[in-house]
């Protein structure tokens, strides 16, 4: 057990990122360091350990270093917890080497690797699911599994308050741990934990009635289970006891109430009534899909998992998102010993093999039919319209199902080693082919990932007059802003607003009452189309009158620019206005604002910028902004598409 975690703790010590990463990482490791709230739904428990993790270890090896190590730790964990799940539960015909592989197997899968190595809730939520399915596995393991039981109904219950992709996972420990020794399936046992289950999936969607059902529903299984309790008033203390329990789990949002009260330096949503915590749980600042209709063909939501699976096994034998025989291949070997693995690990543990297929239906098949999402960012191109695809790939949504995937393919290498009477540790060289076919792609201790991110925001705040107002396209030129703000103290004096959030009323609120600023509720806006438009006008407009400066991250686009003001001159990358929107849009170019003879190489070349997710090249790109304008302007097709000169 321990052997697998301590090795997939090398692994991911020496491939993790050594600061802040693009998209989510940089804001969840400034709300780890502030105490604040993150993007719904708030995750308090992830962000409550980080705190205290960074705490402990951020001044000996500095704050974004030691919020990587967390998830790498975390993912270790949940694999060595998975190994002790398999290797406690086999029958005496087959000893740990199974599951010592398949631990290892699972950890090398690139979904999972990849959060292993900076700053990511799903590695936490990882190890949740795994601590469920530890906890769901001593049900019937023990002579009195009720303490067991109780446990795994509280980690249900806690679930929300650490992410509510870690919910995927209850069915498989319900599944677990509602089954003994024998395979008999025991009614109190399901009872009690649905009802656990729903009511999480009550508080996740902010619905008391689904809640209400739950608390009851779990009651009946107390009560159905007297037999086991051995006298009704024992069966009413244990009901009680998991009441208690569940109320105490979902109690653990209310550390977004609390915080937000405090209006700590990132503070999402506000949840600081109990209408904004609803709001912020339930994600309703977000366009939540229902499950039908679906937001693309079925075929297509089909065919974006089968592109995320074949990425698992060797993603960097691949060119980005186009496949080549070798990468195929290896995915379909890995198929195979899965198979192999599924037959193996029912005959020698059934309990155990039917909570992990129900986990692997879950992660995979389940979650592709419950968050009915759209094309992925790199599929049907040619045929399904821009509108329609994800704004990122989300094979992290289904890192549950390639998880186990791993697991038992592992497990299948060593029964097939045992079938042709080979020494069981010969299946470790089935680990050989995702150690080196991941290792490039998820290896972001050097190069481009891990150092673009820092280098993109600390340009972004140079390149800004002193006391702007910056204006910023969305997550990758916000997040690490933040981070550099209000972890490192950089450039505090700028306020930076991001477009996607300003139909939020509260991010609006949060505007005015930390700058001062004051602009009209609503006020019609030339050429604004959508409301974000036209609140950014006003904001911009405001911090005029206020004599603020007014700059804009290249990657907004000229219309967003135009909006915003007029006069602009490119310093770097940023656009700075002079003057009111109306006037001349004519750029100039302030070449010396840039670092001489500068050019963004780590943005070509790289070996991530072949990989499906080239975003460090795409934002390495802005800081050339300067020397592209200069090189051919009239002539070069790249202005418009990455700096929007006209």
């Amino acid at each position: 057990m321990w052997a697998t975690g301590l090795a997939l703790l090398v692994v991911y010590v020496a491939t993790a990122a050594p600061g802040v990463t693009f998209w989510d990482a940089g804001e969840f490791i400034a709300a780890a360091h502030v105490f604040g709230i993150p993007h719904p739904p708030g995750t308090p428990l992830f962000v409550a350990l980080g705190r205290g993790w960074t705490l402990a270890f951020g001044g000996m090896i500095g704050i974004a270093r030691a919020s990587n190590l967390l998830s790498s730790t975390c993912t270790a964990a949940a694999c060595a917890l998975l190994v002790s799940v398999v290797a406690r539960n086999t029958n005496a015909k087959t000893d740990a080497w199974g599951a010592l592989v398949g631990g290892l197997a699972a950890g090398l899968m690139a979904s999972v690797w990849s959060n292993a190595t900076e700053t990511e809730v799903y590695a936490v939520s990882l190890l949740h699911v795994a601590a469920m399915l530890f906890t769901a596995s001593r049900v019937s393991a023990e002579t009195d599994g009720r303490r067991w039981m109780l446990l795994t109904g509280y980690l249900i219950a806690l679930a929300p308050a650490v992410h509510l992709s870690a919910l995927v996972g209850a069915p498989a420990a319900i599944a677990l741990a509602s089954r003994d020794a024998y395979g008999r399936w025991r009614l109190d046992h399901l009872l009690l934990l649905g009802g656990a289950l729903l009511v999480a999936a009550g508080l996740g969607r902010m619905s008391p009635i689904v809640a209400g059902v739950g608390i009851l529903l779990s009651c009946g299984g107390a009560f159905a289970g007297r037999a086991t309790y051995s006298s009704r008033p024992r069966a009413l203390t244990s009901a009680l006891t998991l009441v208690a329990l569940l109320a105490v789990a979902s109690s653990a949002v209310l550390i977004l109430l609390v915080r937000a009260r405090h209006d700590p330096a990132l503070n999402q949503g506000n949840p600081s009534t109990f209408t904004g915590l609803a709001d912020v749980i339930a994600r309703r600042q977000y366009d939540v899909a229902p499950m039908w209709p679906r937001r693309a063909p079925v075929w297509i939501q089909v065919a974006t998992l089968v592109q995320y699976l074949d990425w698992q096994v060797a993603l960097s034998w691949g060119d980005g998102i186009f496949t080549t025989p070798q990468r195929v291949l290896t995915t379909i070997l890995y198929l195979a010993l899965g198979a192999a693995g599924w037959r193996a690990m029912k005959r020698d543990t059934p309990r155990v093999a039917a909570a992990l297929g129900v986990l692997l239906v879950c992660g995979t098949l389940g979650v592709c039919v419950y968050l009915n999402l759209k094309a992925g960012a790199t599929i049907g191109y040619g045929f399904v319209p821009g509108n329609a695809h994800e704004a990122r790939e989300r094979d992290y949504f289904y890192v549950l199902g390639f998880w186990v995937w791993g697991m038992l393919a592992g497990y299948g290498a060593v029964a097939l080693a045992r079938a042709r009477r080979t020494p069981a540790w010969v299946a470790l060289t089935a680990l050989i082919v995702p150690l080196l076919g991941n290792w490039g792609a998820e290896d972001r201790s050097h190069g481009a990932e891990a150092t673009a991110p820092r280098e993109v925001a600390a340009a972004l705040l140079t390149s800004s007059p002193r006391n702007a107002v910056l204006f910023v396209a969305g997550d990758n030129d916000t997040y690490p802003l933040w981070y550099l703000q209000d972890v490192e103290g950089v450039r505090t004096d700028v306020t930076v607003v991001t477009f996607p959030l300003l139909p939020a009323d509260w991010y609006a609120e949060e505007i005015a009452r930390r700058t001062g600023l004051h602009w009209p509720a609503a006020e019609r806006v030339e050429g604004a189309k959508w409301q974000h438009e036209e609140r950014a006008a006003l904001i911009a407009r405001a911090a005029r009158a206020a004599g603020r400066p007014v700059s804009v991250s290249a990657a907004l686009t000229a219309r967003e620019r135009a909006l915003l003001g007029s006069g602009w001159r490119l310093r770097w990358a940023t656009y700075v206005s002079s003057a009111p929107p109306g006037g001349s849009q004519v750029v100039a170019i302030d070449s010396g604002s840039a670092p001489p003879g500068w050019r963004a190489s780590t943005s070509r070349g790289d070996r991530r910028a072949h990989l499906p997710d080239d975003v460090s090249a795409t934002m390495l790109s802005l800081l050339d902004c300067p020397a592209l304008a200069t090189f051919r302007r009239g002539q070069s097709p790249s202005l418009e598409s990455r700096c929007n000169f006209r």
